[in-house]
Parts: structure tokens; C-alpha cells; sequence
């Protein structure tokens, strides 16, 4: 079997899907998807990163992070989000065995502004593509209305900008 090696860059900005067990749709509701975004924050307060962009869909996760100059370890970061989000849902469910998350995540090093903009937009055009909305606007579960407000309409994500790169995305 082919050894994947993660590319750990200081100060670096990556995209993640993190994925549930067998795509079981354990995000469905607000109390779990409030349950992740609260390990998001718990993490964040301690292992410190920017949140640049993020998606929720029943049964995987879009993240967009930014590391500090002096910081490379993102696979802490996932790593402890992923556990926090487990304790919170087997507390939610009452099920202190119950499994959450595929063993690995899928991670792509973002190389320039381009490529940061092509996975920006696939994260907030995703529950779309998944048939959750017929506008990306209206899903309750993401980042875009923290950057694009009533006030500001002017960005419009065109699916063919990504749609040639759907290897990146680690669905």
C-alpha cells in the first residue's frame, strides 16, 4: 500500500474534509452541528489558527485553516477537533462507543491565491453540488454569510472553476 506524505508547511493555509464512518449522517441536526463548530472553537483557543472558511453537511466537513508563521502541525489540530466532536456526540447520543469519523482526513496544502479562492468556493458551493440547497446562500451550515452579507452580494461562485479539480477535494 502506497504511504501518503503530509505536507507540513509553517504558516501554511489547507483545506479538509473530514469525513463520518461510513458517511452516516450524524450532521443533520443543530445540536450536533453546534456540538463540532464548539470543538472547532475549543481547539482554536489552544492550539491556535485561523477558521477561514468551513462547510457542515450531514456526513462530512469542509475546513479551510490558516496556521501561525511559526506553526506547521496541522494534523494536531484535526486530530483534536475530531476527538472533541466525538466526546460531545457520545454525549449528545448517549453512546459512549459510538464512532464518528473515518480514520484519516483528506488535506490539501493551498500553493497561492488561485487555488485559495478555487477552495474557498467549493466549500460554500458544496451543499449544492450535494443537492442540500439550489442556492448556496440559503445553507444555514457555513461560512459564507460571515463574508458575504445582504449588503454585499457582489461574489458569485462559478462551479466551473473547480469543477475540473475534483481530486483536491478528498470527497
Amino acid at each position: 500500500m502506497p504511504s501518503y506524505l503530509r505536507n507540513y508547511v509553517y504558516g501554511g493555509t489547507y483545506f479538509f474534509t473530514l469525513v463520518t464512518r461510513n458517511r452516516i449522517k450524524l450532521f443533520d441536526n443543530s445540536e450536533s452541528i453546534n456540538a463540532f463548530l464548539s470543538a472547532v472553537e475549543t481547539i482554536r483557543g489552544y492550539h491556535h489558527f485561523e477558521i477561514l472558511a468551513y462547510c457542515v453537511l450531514p456526513d462530512h466537513i469542509h475546513l479551510l485553516l490558516k496556521l501561525e508563521e511559526n506553526d506547521r502541525d496541522f494534523s494536531s489540530r484535526v486530530k483534536e477537533i475530531k476527538k472533541k466532536t466525538t466526546q460531545l456526540l457520545r454525549q449528545i447520543h448517549g453512546n459512549n462507543e459510538m464512532e464518528i469519523w473515518q480514520n484519516r482526513f483528506w488535506e490539501h496544502t493551498i500553493k497561492d491565491e488561485h487555488d485559495l479562492i478555487i477552495h474557498f468556493d467549493y466549500i460554500h458551493y458544496n451543499p449544492v453540488k450535494h443537492g442540500y440547497v439550489d442556492d448556496y446562500k440559503d445553507w444555514e451550515w457555513s461560512s459564507y454569510r460571515e463574508y458575504y452579507s445582504e449588503a454585499n452580494k457582489g461574489h458569485k461562485i462559478e462551479p466551473a472553476s473547480f469543477s475540473n479539480h475534483d481530486s483536491m477535494f478528498g470527497e
